[in-house]
């Protein structure tokens, strides 16, 4: 018994137990155990050896799924400049009404809220674009702004209270907010890789 099992720790390349030189004696002597040998040979072989499965070819769709990465991190990076620049514009045509106080004959302290808000709203903008991921945060707020803005500024010129081309400024506002928008869509593609 002690024999087999030198046999089978020689396939499986562990210590024999027993002189390796008696091994092959015995093996030389022995038809039976030289069968034995034979036979777990070929199973070893066989168990060791088998055919690998059939893989897929993922190469296309992995290339394709990098390519299709890098266009969209480029869009996202766009999308964040453009915001940015958005805000600063915003900021830049805010500062008169914050700072002087003078927006379209307004009083003083009516035209340094409304540049409070439009500086506000630019901050958001900023930060937005420099952390996007804090968009879904931040959407709400600028949708309520943005709608209350832009359409009290309609009711005023459809009213005839102010002149069209004064308002023409919150054009920047809405701008923001798609922009904003677009950064907070999910990634809606599903790569496909097989």
């Amino acid at each position: 018994m002690h024999i087999r099992e030198a046999i089978s720790a020689r396939l499986d390349g562990e210590p024999l137990g027993v002189d390796p030189d008696a091994l092959d004696a015995h093996l030389a002597s022995c038809a039976e155990c030289r069968a034995f040998a034979a036979s777990a040979g070929e199973l070893h072989s066989a168990m060791r050896l088998a055919p690998a499965p059939e893989i897929p070819d993922l190469t296309p769709g992995i290339l394709a799924a990098i390519g299709a990465e890098s266009t969209r991190d480029d869009t996202q990076l766009a999308l964040r400049w453009i915001l940015a620049i958005v805000a600063l514009v915003q900021i830049a045509i805010a500062v008169p009404a914050l700072v002087l106080g003078t927006d379209a004959g307004l009083p003083v302290h009516t035209a340094r809220h409304l540049g409070s808000f439009d500086v506000a709203l630019a901050v958001g903008f900023l930060f937005a674009a420099w952390r996007p991921s804090r968009i879904p945060g931040l959407l709400p707020v600028v949708v309520a702004l943005v709608a209350c803005l832009v359409g009290s500024s309609l009711l005023d010129v459809i009213s005839g209270n102010t002149a069209a081309l004064s308002e023409a400024h919150h054009v920047t506002d809405f701008a923001g907010l798609v922009v904003v928008w677009l950064l907070s869509r999910p990634a809606t593609r599903q790569v496909r890789l097989a």
